[in-house]
Protein backbone atom coordinates (compact mmCIF):
# COMPACT_ATOMS: atom_id res chain seq x y z
CA UNK A 1 0.00 0.00 0.00
CA UNK A 2 3.23 2.39 -0.26
CA UNK A 3 3.01 5.00 2.37
CA UNK A 4 -0.55 4.42 2.85
CA UNK A 5 -0.63 3.27 6.06
CA UNK A 6 -2.79 4.15 9.32
CA UNK A 7 0.90 4.18 11.32
CA UNK A 8 1.35 7.42 8.49
CA UNK A 9 -1.96 9.23 8.39
CA UNK A 10 0.05 12.78 8.19
CA UNK A 11 1.36 11.61 4.63
CA UNK A 12 -2.14 10.41 3.77
CA UNK A 13 -3.90 13.85 4.80
CA UNK A 14 -1.24 15.50 2.74
CA UNK A 15 -2.03 13.47 0.14
CA UNK A 16 -5.39 13.97 -0.22
CA UNK A 17 -5.44 17.68 -0.10
CA UNK A 18 -3.73 17.36 -3.44
CA UNK A 19 -5.76 14.49 -5.32
CA UNK A 20 -9.37 13.20 -4.85
CA UNK A 21 -8.18 9.70 -4.07
CA UNK A 22 -5.35 7.62 -3.06
CA UNK A 23 -5.44 6.43 -6.57
CA UNK A 24 -5.46 9.54 -7.89
CA UNK A 25 -8.86 10.99 -10.15
CA UNK A 26 -10.91 7.59 -9.14
CA UNK A 27 -11.07 5.61 -6.32
CA UNK A 28 -8.87 1.83 -6.46
CA UNK A 29 -7.53 -1.25 -4.84
CA UNK A 30 -5.47 1.47 -2.33
CA UNK A 31 -8.24 3.36 -1.19
CA UNK A 32 -10.14 0.16 -0.92
CA UNK A 33 -7.11 -1.66 1.71
CA UNK A 34 -6.88 1.80 3.36
CA UNK A 35 -10.48 2.04 4.21
CA UNK A 36 -10.39 -1.44 5.48
CA UNK A 37 -7.52 -0.86 7.72
CA UNK A 38 -8.68 2.59 9.21
CA UNK A 39 -11.73 0.35 10.60
CA UNK A 40 -13.46 3.53 11.25
CA UNK A 41 -13.64 7.58 11.03
CA UNK A 42 -10.66 9.54 11.49
CA UNK A 43 -10.86 12.80 13.80
CA UNK A 44 -12.64 15.22 11.80
CA UNK A 45 -9.51 18.63 13.32
CA UNK A 46 -6.98 16.39 13.20
CA UNK A 47 -7.13 15.13 9.84
CA UNK A 48 -9.94 16.68 8.15
CA UNK A 49 -8.88 15.27 4.14
CA UNK A 50 -8.82 11.90 5.37
CA UNK A 51 -12.77 12.57 7.01
CA UNK A 52 -13.89 13.54 4.17
CA UNK A 53 -12.21 11.23 1.86
CA UNK A 54 -13.70 8.37 4.77
CA UNK A 55 -16.99 10.10 3.97
CA UNK A 56 -17.06 9.68 0.46
CA UNK A 57 -15.91 6.26 0.04
CA UNK A 58 -18.41 5.33 3.10
CA UNK A 59 -21.38 5.94 0.32
CA UNK A 60 -19.95 3.39 -2.05
CA UNK A 61 -21.14 -0.45 -1.36
CA UNK A 62 -18.59 -3.02 0.45
CA UNK A 63 -19.01 -4.69 -2.67
CA UNK A 64 -18.09 -2.46 -5.06
CA UNK A 65 -15.14 -1.36 -2.94
CA UNK A 66 -13.75 -5.67 -2.94
CA UNK A 67 -13.96 -5.11 -6.79
CA UNK A 68 -11.61 -2.43 -6.74
CA UNK A 69 -9.15 -4.55 -4.64
CA UNK A 70 -9.22 -7.81 -6.96
CA UNK A 71 -8.96 -6.21 -9.97
CA UNK A 72 -6.13 -5.06 -9.12
CA UNK A 73 -4.89 -8.35 -7.94
CA UNK A 74 -3.89 -10.72 -10.74
CA UNK A 75 -6.24 -13.96 -11.89
CA UNK A 76 -3.93 -16.38 -10.24
CA UNK A 77 -6.13 -19.26 -11.45
CA UNK A 78 -6.19 -18.80 -15.43
CA UNK A 79 -2.14 -18.03 -15.02
CA UNK A 80 -2.00 -21.04 -13.60
CA UNK A 81 -3.75 -23.02 -16.26
CA UNK A 82 -2.29 -21.61 -19.28
CA UNK A 83 1.56 -22.08 -17.37
CA UNK A 84 0.01 -26.09 -17.02
CA UNK A 85 -1.14 -26.20 -20.45
CA UNK A 86 2.81 -25.08 -21.67
CA UNK A 87 4.49 -27.33 -19.43
CA UNK A 88 2.06 -30.49 -20.85
CA UNK A 89 3.33 -29.45 -24.32
CA UNK A 90 6.35 -29.40 -24.01
CA UNK A 91 6.65 -32.39 -22.12
CA UNK A 92 4.96 -33.93 -24.83
CA UNK A 93 7.86 -33.67 -27.09
CA UNK A 94 8.25 -32.73 -30.71
CA UNK A 95 7.80 -35.60 -32.64
CA UNK A 96 4.22 -35.86 -30.81
CA UNK A 97 3.08 -32.64 -31.48
CA UNK A 98 0.52 -31.98 -33.71
CA UNK A 99 1.37 -28.48 -35.46
CA UNK A 100 -2.16 -27.81 -36.70
CA UNK A 101 -3.53 -28.85 -32.94
CA UNK A 102 -0.95 -25.93 -31.19
CA UNK A 103 -2.17 -23.41 -33.54
CA UNK A 104 -5.42 -23.91 -32.39
CA UNK A 105 -4.17 -24.31 -28.83
CA UNK A 106 -2.71 -21.24 -29.44
CA UNK A 107 -5.58 -19.09 -30.69
CA UNK A 108 -8.20 -20.07 -27.46
CA UNK A 109 -5.28 -18.77 -25.71
CA UNK A 110 -5.06 -15.52 -27.36
CA UNK A 111 -9.07 -15.37 -27.60
CA UNK A 112 -9.19 -16.22 -23.56
CA UNK A 113 -6.89 -13.68 -23.20
CA UNK A 114 -9.13 -10.75 -25.22
CA UNK A 115 -12.00 -11.63 -23.39
CA UNK A 116 -10.69 -11.12 -19.90
CA UNK A 117 -9.30 -7.95 -21.42
CA UNK A 118 -12.63 -6.55 -22.29
CA UNK A 119 -14.13 -7.72 -18.54
CA UNK A 120 -11.82 -5.83 -17.15
CA UNK A 121 -12.74 -2.44 -19.45
CA UNK A 122 -16.12 -3.25 -19.07
CA UNK A 123 -15.61 -3.60 -14.80
CA UNK A 124 -13.50 -0.82 -14.93
CA UNK A 125 -16.28 1.51 -16.88
CA UNK A 126 -18.63 0.35 -14.13
CA UNK A 127 -16.56 1.58 -11.40
CA UNK A 128 -16.22 4.86 -12.86
CA UNK A 129 -17.67 7.13 -10.17
CA UNK A 130 -20.08 10.28 -10.20
CA UNK A 131 -18.53 13.72 -9.25
CA UNK A 132 -19.67 14.57 -5.92
CA UNK A 133 -19.05 17.23 -3.84
CA UNK A 134 -19.32 18.28 -0.31
CA UNK A 135 -20.81 21.26 0.87
CA UNK A 136 -20.88 23.01 4.46
CA UNK A 137 -23.17 25.51 5.02
CA UNK A 138 -24.82 28.02 7.41
CA UNK A 139 -27.95 29.46 8.36
CA UNK A 140 -28.76 32.33 11.11
CA UNK A 141 -31.88 32.58 12.93
CA UNK A 142 -33.35 35.25 15.24
CA UNK A 143 -35.71 34.28 16.79
CA UNK A 144 -35.52 30.75 17.75
CA UNK A 145 -32.74 29.96 20.37
CA UNK A 146 -33.84 27.27 22.51
CA UNK A 147 -31.48 24.16 21.78
CA UNK A 148 -34.51 21.93 21.50
CA UNK A 149 -35.88 23.84 18.70
CA UNK A 150 -33.02 24.11 16.88
CA UNK A 151 -32.44 20.14 17.00
CA UNK A 152 -36.19 20.17 15.44
CA UNK A 153 -35.65 22.21 12.58
CA UNK A 154 -32.41 20.19 11.23
CA UNK A 155 -34.42 17.14 11.68
CA UNK A 156 -37.06 18.81 9.88
CA UNK A 157 -34.88 19.46 7.28
CA UNK A 158 -33.05 16.21 6.81
CA UNK A 159 -36.82 14.29 7.25
CA UNK A 160 -38.13 16.77 4.28
CA UNK A 161 -35.13 17.21 1.72
CA UNK A 162 -33.94 13.84 0.39
CA UNK A 163 -33.61 14.35 -3.37
CA UNK A 164 -31.77 11.55 -5.19
CA UNK A 165 -28.22 12.44 -5.31
CA UNK A 166 -28.12 14.05 -1.89
CA UNK A 167 -26.75 12.64 1.56
CA UNK A 168 -26.68 14.58 4.77
CA UNK A 169 -23.42 15.03 7.16
CA UNK A 170 -23.61 13.71 10.64
CA UNK A 171 -22.21 16.44 12.44
CA UNK A 172 -24.19 19.65 13.18
CA UNK A 173 -22.70 22.81 15.11
CA UNK A 174 -25.28 25.85 17.17
CA UNK A 175 -23.51 28.39 17.65
CA UNK A 176 -23.98 31.80 19.46
CA UNK A 177 -23.89 35.08 17.54
CA UNK A 178 -24.51 38.51 18.43
CA UNK A 179 -27.29 40.23 19.27
CA UNK A 180 -28.72 37.06 20.98
CA UNK A 181 -28.78 34.69 17.22
CA UNK A 182 -27.83 31.34 16.71
CA UNK A 183 -26.19 29.84 13.62
CA UNK A 184 -26.25 26.19 12.44
CA UNK A 185 -24.05 24.75 10.70
CA UNK A 186 -24.29 21.56 8.48
CA UNK A 187 -23.06 19.87 5.97
CA UNK A 188 -24.20 17.55 3.10
CA UNK A 189 -22.91 15.70 0.46
CA UNK A 190 -24.47 15.67 -3.16
CA UNK A 191 -23.83 14.50 -6.75
CA UNK A 192 -23.22 17.52 -9.41
CA UNK A 193 -25.11 16.26 -11.93
CA UNK A 194 -28.10 15.58 -9.93
CA UNK A 195 -28.52 18.27 -7.07
CA UNK A 196 -28.02 21.92 -7.92
CA UNK A 197 -27.23 23.69 -3.75
CA UNK A 198 -29.40 26.14 -4.81
CA UNK A 199 -32.38 24.72 -5.40
CA UNK A 200 -31.86 22.73 -1.47
CA UNK A 201 -31.04 26.18 -0.23
CA UNK A 202 -34.36 27.46 -1.52
CA UNK A 203 -36.12 23.96 0.17
CA UNK A 204 -34.70 24.69 3.42
CA UNK A 205 -35.61 28.29 3.86
CA UNK A 206 -39.24 27.77 3.05
CA UNK A 207 -39.48 25.04 5.74
CA UNK A 208 -38.93 27.78 8.43
CA UNK A 209 -39.97 31.63 8.68
CA UNK A 210 -37.17 32.14 10.99
CA UNK A 211 -34.39 30.95 8.48
CA UNK A 212 -33.55 34.31 5.93
CA UNK A 213 -30.73 33.38 3.91
CA UNK A 214 -28.46 30.51 3.34
CA UNK A 215 -24.53 30.69 3.32
CA UNK A 216 -22.25 28.39 2.16
CA UNK A 217 -18.62 28.19 4.15
CA UNK A 218 -16.78 25.73 2.36
CA UNK A 219 -17.26 23.66 -1.14
CA UNK A 220 -15.13 20.94 -1.43
CA UNK A 221 -14.60 18.59 -4.73
CA UNK A 222 -14.71 14.84 -3.40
Amino acid sequence: MANFSIDNLAYVNEHLAANNYLNGDHPGADDAKFFIALNGMPPKKQFPQIYFWYLNLNLFAPATRAQWISAASPKKQELKKDAHKKKQQKQAGNDDINHFENDNVDAEIKVKAEQRKAKTLAQNNQQKPVVKKMVIFEFKLFETIDQAQLEQIVKKIKDNINPNGLVWGQNVDYKDIPFGAKKIVMSMIIEDDKIIIEDIFDQITSLEDDISVVDIVSPCRL
